[in-house]
């Protein structure tokens, strides 16, 4: 995107983020990855300009930093307390925590991030979304994240053993294992990243069937009798993931704004001071791609959310946020 663009978007107002047109169907990868990394600068500069939001992301960025604070001054101190001197420092201790619970599921502070997804939506100028939960105890509520962030962690862990323990069989295959496991890692990271935003959607979630990974390792299974126990890998991969099933199918209907993002908004996490907003930026930045590929935005009131380039994409499920339209780019 050029910085012209940047700079009209910037000034829009709410609507700054809806400001670049979506890339037209036979756009390029490298350009709709771009598109989206401009969603991701354009979410930094609303979280700047917009105060209530602003308000909302200070709550949970505050908890966490403190946290974060607390255990590295501990761990530092009791390093001291053993003559650990060479030990890491309390600021090294303390950047590699905030980083690790920035990218993990919200758990203890699940309502807080939820509301940031809310004050997004309004930021944006979309339709007023909605907490799925609304009236569940802190407890119950924090207990069901804790649930599901213990089975993102196996699914990170273990998703892909059956692919790691054929490919350790091979010569020479140690760097490409790594390499996959880092790239899944990675991933899921950006599932997670999505689904504050699509939980925040008013109405009915949409449907979606089995995920692309479930369905790669049946294929597996299909070709040759002796990979049959690839098919029940991706069974019980599919219902660890259960969850995330519509995170997932938009990661798949969109695989290169998905990895734009996802650089983009890795590259904020680097930037001094501005990586302390890392999880508002993505969650600004993934409501702003959702409603604009999804639908979201067209469906229920385009000409709030700006009227520009806020369809969805050909083959968009047809469900309550999603309607079909000329003007959708395809992955």
């Amino acid at each position: 995107m050029s910085e012209a663009g940047v700079a009209g978007a910037a000034g829009a107002g709410r609507g700054a983020p809806h400001a670049a047109a979506v890339p037209a169907p036979d756009a390029g990868r490298l350009e709709r990855a771009r598109w989206a990394a401009g969603e991701v600068l354009r979410a930094a500069r609303l979280l700047a300009d917009d105060a209530a939001l602003r308000r909302a992301a200070l709550v949970p960025v505050a908890l966490t930093a403190a946290g974060c604070a607390v255990f590295a001054a501990l761990t530092a101190a009791g390093d001291a307390a053993d003559g650990e001197v060479t030990g890491p420092g309390a600021l090294h201790l303390f950047t590699v925590a905030f980083v690790g619970l920035a990218s993990m599921p919200p758990t203890l502070l699940q309502r807080q991030w939820l509301r940031v997804a809310l004050e997004a939506r309004r930021a944006l100028g979309l339709p007023a979304g909605e907490d799925p939960f609304a009236g569940q105890g802190w407890v119950r509520r924090v207990a069901r994240e804790w649930v599901k962030a213990l089975r993102q962690a196996v699914v990170v862990s273990a998703g892909l053993f059956p692919v790691v323990v054929v490919l350790s069989m091979l010569p020479g295959r140690k760097p490409v294992t790594a390499a996959l496991g880092v790239a899944w890692a990675f991933y899921w990271v950006l599932v997670d990243a999505f689904e504050l935003p699509l939980e925040a959607v008013p109405g009915p979630r949409r449907g979606a069937g089995t995920p692309w990974y479930a369905r790669a390792l049946q294929r597996l299974a299909a070709a040759l009798w002796v990979l049959r126990p690839f098919g029940w890998a991706g069974r019980v991969l599919a219902r660890l993931t259960r969850p995330w099933n519509e995170e997932v199918r938009f990661t798949e209907r969109h695989p290169w704004e998905t990895a734009g993002f996802g650089l983009a908004v890795g590259a904020a996490l680097a930037i001094p001071g501005v990586g302390f907003f890392f999880r508002a930026i993505g969650i600004v930045a993934a409501t702003s791609l959702n409603a604009r590929l999804e639908g979201d935005a067209a469906e229920a009131g385009g000409e709030a959310a700006g009227g520009a380039g806020a369809a969805p994409q050909d083959g968009a499920p047809p469900a309550a946020h999603a309607s079909p339209s000329p003007g959708s780019s395809a992955t």
